[in-house]
């Protein structure tokens, strides 16, 4: 559990994370060796209102009309980002690709809902799939509180397979897993997260 790519660096970790949302001006352009290179490319609809962005940096961030500076957006900072935006501007999914990490998201109106991401380290390697709760959609982003992660799908090289199911507060209730030692087990677990019930059966 200690390695950097443990379930719980697969769970928690924000590298496999593209928040919602994102709008950004094209970056200035470079010119090696007499060619000229874009750093971004911009896909907008007839109202100027953008619609797809490639970025080669961490671009700011856009929902709702809001934007939130580059900085706040999880992610590397010199990353491929390709983002997508819906009619109105607000970004509702994206890709990034790092040296060490890549994930594929979908959002919901005001909040991320979908993560397909992997990363790793040497040897070592994690692949999740994780999906949360929605929020309340008529909140506006600076009001919209953390939504808890419901189905968490993951695999790494030191824990095996996992698959937990958790309830509204994002407590796990029910993790089924084959570990690294090829062991399964079912576990069923109250809000505390004291194990009641599964296979095999908890001692005692």
């Amino acid at each position: 559990m200690n390695s950097p790519l443990s379930r719980r660096t697969a769970l928690r970790g924000g590298a496999l994370a593209v928040t919602t949302a994102a709008l950004a001006a094209p970056t200035a352009t470079a010119e090696p060796a007499g060619e000229q290179v874009r750093g971004s490319f911009t896909v907008r609809d007839r109202r100027g209102r953008q619609r797809v962005l490639a970025d080669t940096k961490r671009p700011p961030v856009i929902i709702g009309g809001q934007v939130i500076p580059a900085d706040q957006r999880q992610g590397p900072e010199h990353g491929t980002y390709l983002i997508f935006n819906d009619e109105h501007g607000s970004e509702r999914g994206g890709i990034v690709a790092g040296a060490s990490a890549a994930s594929v998201s979908l959002d919901y109106p005001n909040a991320q809902a979908l993560t397909l991401g992997t990363r790793w380290q040497g040897e070592h390697g994690a692949a999740a799939l994780f999906f949360k709760q929605m929020p309340d959609p008529r909140l506006p982003p600076g009001q919209t509180p953390p939504m808890p992660t419901r189905v968490e799908l993951v695999w790494s090289t030191v824990d095996g397979a996992v698959l937990a199911l958790s309830d509204s507060q994002g407590r796990p209730r029910i993790v089924l897993s084959v570990d690294a030692q090829d062991v399964p087990s079912i576990r069923v677990l109250d809000e505390h997260g004291a194990v009641v019930g599964g296979l095999p059966l908890a001692p005692g």
